[in-house]
């Protein structure tokens, strides 16, 4: 995805979710993503990685591309990463 619309993207989600929840794109390849989700509720809150899938919605709205996560792994207790692949047609 090209990185000023994903940019845009995660201004956006952080916008209205921070310090819940932030996101942080790690890497930007091809059709795969890898974002870091932190926030004050990482570790505690009920429903959290309901964010994870929040950020697709904010990929396909304002990216036009539609991503799927493909893997959730916890790094500590107040961080996620989260990888997503371009869905095929």
């Amino acid at each position: 995805m090209e990185g000023f619309i994903l940019r845009k993207v995660s201004r956006e989600f952080n916008k209205w979710r921070s310090p819940e929840c932030k996101v942080k794109v790690l890497k930007n390849r091809g059709n795969n993503l890898t974002v870091e989700f932190t926030g004050t509720r990482a570790g505690f809150a009920c429903c959290f990685d309901e964010n994870f899938v929040d950020y697709v919605y904010y990929l396909e709205d304002i990216g036009k591309k539609k991503f799927e996560v493909s893997q959730i792994k916890r790094k500590d207790k107040e961080r996620f990463v989260v990888n997503y692949k371009l869905k095929e047609a």
